[in-house]
């Protein structure tokens, strides 16, 4: 979802999920890079949090055969 539907959804006065998450990143070390900056974009369009849900769905789950772990 991009910032600007998360912005307009609570413009009229919805609630929103925005999923963040990343592809492979976290191979290379830098899932948290990848997420905090969709995560601050979000934050750039909006005045307060109070309707947002935010849910992370790790993109390369889907489908490789590869299992999120706790960790």
């Amino acid at each position: 979802m991009s910032r600007e539907k998360v912005a307009y959804a609570l413009s009229q006065g919805l609630k929103e999920i925005a999923c963040v998450g990343e592809t492979l990143e976290r191979e290379a070390g830098t899932a948290m890079n990848v997420v905090a900056a969709q995560t601050k974009a979000i934050a750039d369009k909006i005045s307060s949090w109070d309707n947002v849900v935010i849910a992370y769905e790790p993109v390369w789950v889907i489908g490789t055969g590869k299992v999120v772990t706790p960790a």
